[in-house]
């Protein structure tokens, strides 16, 4: 970092180099506790119906509509079960769904399926694409809960820029999804977890970039609390208790005594072991389209 800049005044090339860090010690972290999954393993194999329209709250989809025209093709990059892409639909007149999980995409056929959207194209492919021509241009490119593990954001950002027209789109939360509470994992764990990069990461990112981006608070619901047993069963996955450990029903029985101890609401509840807060729509005209390109 240069000394007349500050570290308020990160380059681009810092912010993502930055970002990149965070992403690498995260996973470098997790692989030494879990071990490398082998090839070809579907992550979200055992939590894509979670995914559908419908299963959980979607409080930023209100902001999304609101970006939208009723003439847009929408690029949904990683789509996952369709909770943005099919309510999407409904008012635009094309979602190209970008979805490289095959649980996923199947969820994600069901749902548009269900709901009767025949204009959501699915492409089985990870993002950046390999090649151009791939995946058509849109109006509007978004990427919705994403970037959080996203070693190379600068190629990653620049494919969804050269992809959309008029606008792109990102929803973030504060804190990556699977921030743990700090004292419980400690417990569980006996180290201090490596979180990845959310919200504020990816604004210095964009900031640094010179995108000219606007930023929508939106409140999540408030979790109320619930059976210590359906708790542990949903969030047991965030601290990494997950068949297939050695030890996994040691880890599970741990977990559970911790989340009881430590999430305890009275009356047998306990509350979700979650730290982020609130979620965020941020949105930016790509750089052609903003005037950089000149």
């Amino acid at each position: 970092m240069s000394p007349a800049a500050g570290p308020l005044r990160l380059s681009a090339e810092e912010a993502l180099a930055a970002y990149r860090e965070l992403v690498l010690a995260n996973r470098a972290y997790i692989d030494a506790l879990e071990g490398e999954r082998p090839p070809g393993h579907d992550y979200w194999a055992d939590r894509a119906a979670n995914f559908r329209p419908g299963r959980m709250p979607v409080p930023e989809l209100e902001p999304l509509l609101a970006l939208a025209e009723p003439g847009d093709t929408w690029l949904d990059i990683g789509a996952g079960g369709g909770r943005f892409a099919v309510p999407l639909a409904e008012k635009v007149a094309r979602v190209v769904a970008v979805e490289p999980s095959p649980a996923m995409r199947a969820q994600l056929a069901d749902a548009a399926r269900e709901a009767g959207r025949g204009n959501i194209d699915v492409i089985d492919m990870a993002w950046p694409p390999p090649g151009d021509g791939l995946v058509p241009a849109g109006d509007v490119a978004l990427a919705a809960n994403v970037l959080y593990a996203i070693d190379d954001l600068g190629s990653f950002l620049a494919a969804m820029e050269r992809h959309a027209r008029r606008l792109c789109a990102v929803v973030a939360f504060d804190r990556a999804p699977n921030t743990p509470l700090p004292g419980l994992w400690r417990e569980l764990w006996g180290s201090e977890f490596r979180e990845l990069p959310a919200l504020r990461e990816l604004v210095a990112v964009l900031l640094a970039m010179g995108r000219r981006v606007r930023v929508e608070p939106v409140a999540t619901p408030a979790r109320e609390p619930r059976p210590l047993d359906e708790v542990v069963g949903e969030y047991a996955w965030m601290y990494h208790v997950r068949p297939g450990l050695a030890d996994y029903e040691e880890r599970l029985a741990r977990f559970r005594e911790l989340v009881a101890r430590a999430c305890d609401a009275g009356g047998g509840l306990v509350r979700a072991p979650v730290v982020r807060r609130y979620s965020s729509v941020i949105s930016w005209p790509p750089a052609e389209a903003d005037g950089e390109g000149r």
